[in-house]
């Protein structure tokens, strides 16, 4: 039989239910944010990476004071 005090029971419950779900989706969201923010800050070093990379490349070989061809690595 559904009696008054079960029908309570069982909200309290669901109400506990709700707010624990309700938490763990702020805290996902949180963690969506942050692990946006890191994707976004590797790719601007992958980028300047990339960059660099390009100006390595670029970048023209020296010839020393004795004609031999140097390669710059600094």
């Amino acid at each position: 039989m559904i009696t008054k005090e079960s029908i309570e029971e069982r909200k309290e419950v669901l109400m506990g239910d709700i707010q624990t779900v309700k938490t763990r989706l702020s805290e996902h969201d949180q963690r969506i944010k942050e692990d946006t923010a890191l994707v976004n800050a590797l790719t601007g070093a992958l980028q300047q990476c990339e960059v660099f990379l390009k100006e390595y490349d670029d970048e023209p070989e020296l010839v020393s004071d004795s004609g031999d061809v140097e390669n710059n690595e600094s």
